[in-house]
């Protein structure tokens, strides 16, 4: 941009095309709030959290770095409002790798850990992308996306070893918050032995078992993430059994399994000093009643953590149903009715236009998915709506 305004400007370049080579790969993922799940339609809200992941503090000029590079250009900030009057763009994720499978690992790890809430975006998206085999391969084109997502994007699924992974972490993670447990004062504590019973893990539609064992008072205090607390720990399923290290606490928002530690100095209980394994893992963790929400390379996983005997009693429940919403036109985004093309009691044809809503500097006109007749309209030209709130109904 410095050179653009000095040519404007009247000056010659200072260097020619000799003096520009190539040097490594170097991607660019574009954050917007547009929510892939329904179609890339805007998405309008507050930031309540916004924690890109750490940006490379810099290298030096003929030096070439042994690790991916990260920036994050990006004009918001956690507690920002993605209005609609302006463009959904929130930010430019860049990556340099000394290849092509670098600078993809390095989006890879830097979407894993890029903490985005509040709003609908398309980050999901991204990750599936670049998990994609067509993708990390190059064979691809401009019809990429219409290719391989001719139907939208409803997510992604995860090989049967990753989900075993995860079940793993999310075992770990309930381990630890039944050991705090046993820690608060003033009521009739547990035996500790009760928090050594089986976890009976479900997740997308697989079932794991493990027996966790773990010295919680045992941990390394980790540079990467200040306050964290580090777990290392082993997991049986009856036949095998697992070891790892895992990053997290209560109320962290995300988890990270680690390699083998570097140890320096006293070897003491907690006074591991430095941590250099590589993180093997980072999962974006919700925690929840029976369990957690896990999103992870363009998955969103709701993974049941309980006993065996409590997932006994809940396969039993009811399933709550789906409420019937085909006789309604719902609003797809938050915007604001532009105009209504229909009246009560009219007939409409499949494909005929009922209203249109303005939402980020774009017009969208929503149109009748079958044949009926307009029964009651709920909103009106100047209305503000919010996602599935109901336009109109239908006979």
């Amino acid at each position: 941009v410095e050179q653009m305004i000095r040519v404007a400007a009247g000056e010659k370049l200072p260097f020619n095309q000799a003096d520009v080579r190539l040097d490594g790969w170097a991607m660019e993922s574009r954050l917007y709030a547009e929510d892939p799940y329904r179609g890339f339609l805007p998405s309008i809200g507050r930031l309540t959290r916004y924690r890109p992941p750490a940006e490379t503090e810099g290298y030096l000029p003929g030096h070439r770095p042994t690790a991916p590079i990260i920036r994050n250009d990006t004009g918001v900030e956690e507690g920002g409002e993605i209005s609609r009057f302006y463009d959904p763009m929130i930010a430019k994720l860049c990556t340099w790798g000394a290849s092509r499978a670098d600078a993809i690992e390095g989006q890879r790890n830097a979407l894993d850990a890029f903490e985005l809430e509040g709003i609908g975006h398309n980050l999901p998206f991204l990750a599936a992308v670049y998990d994609h085999p067509k993708f990390i391969s190059g064979n691809i084109s401009t019809a990429f996306i219409a290719e391989e997502y001719p139907d939208g994007f409803s997510g992604t699924s995860l090989s049967d070893e990753t989900l075993k992974q995860i079940s793993e972490i999310c075992a770990m993670m309930q381990y630890v918050r039944d050991y705090r447990a046993l820690q608060v004062t003033g009521k009739v504590r547990p035996q500790t032995s009760d928090i050594h019973r089986p976890y009976l893990i479900e997740i997308a539609s697989q079932q794991f078992q493990y027996t966790a064992i773990i010295e919680p008072e045992q941990y390394y205090r980790l540079s990467p993430d200040p306050g964290m607390v580090e777990y290392h720990y082993t997991l049986h399923d009856g036949t095998d059994a697992m070891t790892g290290n895992l990053a997290w606490k209560p109320g962290a928002t995300l988890a990270r399994r680690h390699g083998e530690p570097h140890r320096e100095g006293d070897e003491g209980k907690g006074s591991y000093a430095e941590w250099d394994g590589p993180v093997l893992m980072c999962l974006k963790v919700e925690e929840r009643t029976e369990g957690f929400r896990i999103r992870y390379r363009g998955a969103d996983l709701d993974v049941k953590v309980r006993s065996p005997r409590a997932a006994e009693l809940a396969a039993l429940m009811p399933e709550k149903e789906v409420a019937d919403t085909s006789k309604m036109l719902l609003c797809p985004m938050p915007g604001v009715v532009v105009s209504l093309a229909v009246v009560e009691g009219e007939a409409v044809e499949e494909g005929q236009a009922l209203c249109t809503v303005e939402a980020m500097k774009m017009e969208n006109v929503l149109r009748a998915e079958r044949k009926g007749t307009v029964r009651q309209i709920n909103a009106e030209p100047g209305a503000s709506l919010a996602v599935d709130d109901v336009i109109m109904e239908f006979e």
